[in-house]
């Protein structure tokens, strides 16, 4: 597949995810105690034969610059392989952020000029899912297409107004695509993955330059071409999941704990950088005769003697004796002390939670709060270096922000929907 080159979208800036991409990009978040998010398209690319690739982005881009690198980790640098970071620039008459996807790809063709592809595989670095794209290329190519959309088809409780809904005829020709309707269309939505025939995106991305619209990919350059164009659909019957917020986030990450999932990334050959976190240099997880552990996964590098239930621990994280973690995410380096107990909790790295600290529950979600409105399983969200003082007690439904330390304050008790962000009393 060295017609192809493949463009990344993984800058945009994502609201529902509170604390947890306050300084870095969705891409880069940790997913599944080993990985992180982009990991699933580097390496589907990868184990497709793609290994001309541009990475596109914008928001808070450096935790996501530092763990691609050079694309070592997937097998992406050499002769005839390159993995390209593509964040805003300045040149001549420019000094604007990208105003759109399609602007950003538009403003980055010189990528696809200087390898001249018959296609160009534009995907989403957000998504969660195992795919070989060389199939969707040969059904495109095999279409005569100016574009192919991968669609998947989604039981009404999955659908949001955020996808792009689309219809096709029994020859897989798309005879309908709205992106973010104001209702569900269909059952029927695009997964964020596109092949292009070159000259088509070209013609339409110059086209669009000129016009006054929001430069959406989706909406101002797909929505015309399916009206315009040779634009088919292949529909993707694989696990495929878009993200959306924290909770569909929480719900994703808890399949790692089930022996049955169909979300299996050692199985579908999913890499990630070895070099994040010296994870190539951890020890075996160390499990103690006073431990209990069950339906939970176990990174590398952590060490438990107390209990852990249906949850994902990432490297080194420390679960002391007496200690309980149960139906968690909890991410690197993070230790939590004797007698301090866990329930529906999201942590990111560095925190700390003393002895005898009581974080979430099962009971008495609310609704959530205004900065996290999807937070309807009442999740508590800890933010990276975070320390949680001893008997402190954290209702559902609340947010602590990075670094904060509660040691520093008088309060120990945080009803829930609140944003903790000072060490005040």
């Amino acid at each position: 597949m060295n017609n192809t080159v493949a463009l990344v979208l993984a800058g945009g800036k994502i609201d529902g995810y509170g604390v947890l991409t306050l300084t870095r990009a969705k891409a880069a978040l940790p997913f599944g105690g080993l990985y992180r998010i982009i990991d699933f398209a580097l390496s589907n690319l990868s184990n497709s034969s793609i290994e001309r690739i541009g990475i596109i982005t914008q928001y808070l881009p450096s935790s996501l610059i530092e763990h691609v690198g050079a694309g070592y980790a997937w097998d992406l640098h050499g002769y005839g392989r390159t993995v390209k970071i593509m964040p805003p620039f300045m040149g001549v008459g420019k000094t604007e952020w990208y105003k759109g996807t399609a602007d950003a790809v538009l403003h980055n063709l010189n990528f696809v000029y200087d390898l001249n592809p018959d296609n160009v595989l534009i995907l989403s670095g957000e998504h969660v899912y195992q795919m070989n794209y060389q199939d969707v290329i040969r059904f495109h190519q095999e279409h005569d297409a100016d574009a192919t959309l991968v669609g998947v088809h989604l039981p009404d409780e999955r659908l949001s107004l955020r996808f792009g809904y689309m219809k096709a005829d029994a020859d897989h020709r798309v005879t309908f695509f709205k992106e973010k309707p104001a209702e569900f269309l269909s059952n029927f939505v695009s997964a964020g993955i596109c092949v292009f025939k070159k000259t088509a995106l070209i013609e339409k991305l110059l086209e669009d330059s000129n016009r006054p619209t929001t430069h959406n990919l989706a909406a101002d350059i797909i929505q015309p071409m399916v009206a315009e164009g040779r634009v088919y659909a292949y529909t993707f019957t694989g696990f495929w999941d878009y993200l959306e917020h924290i909770g569909a986030y929480y719900e994703a990450n808890m399949l790692m704990c089930q022996s049955d999932s169909k979300l299996q990334p050692g199985q579908w050959g999913i890499l990630t950088n070895p070099e994040d976190r010296n994870l190539g240099f951890r020890p075996s997880s160390h499990i103690t005769s006073s431990a209990t552990v069950s339906e939970s996964a176990i990174s590398p590098g952590c060490s438990i003697a107390g209990t852990v239930i249906r949850s994902v621990l990432s490297p080194g994280v420390q679960v002391e004796k007496s200690a309980v973690v149960e139906d968690s995410i909890i991410m690197h380096d993070t230790t939590v002390n004797r007698g301090a107990h866990l329930c529906r909790v999201i942590s990111d790295k560095d925190a700390i939670f003393e002895p005898d600290c009581v974080v979430g529950g099962k009971e008495g979600y609310p609704e959530g709060n205004s900065e996290l409105p999807q937070n309807r399983a009442g999740l508590v969200v800890i933010g990276k270096g975070a320390v949680i003082a001893r008997k402190t007690k954290i209702e559902p439904g609340c947010q602590v922000y990075p670094h904060v330390d509660l040691r520093q304050s008088s309060r120990r008790h945080f009803p829930s929907g609140h944003n903790i962000k000072l060490t005040s009393t």
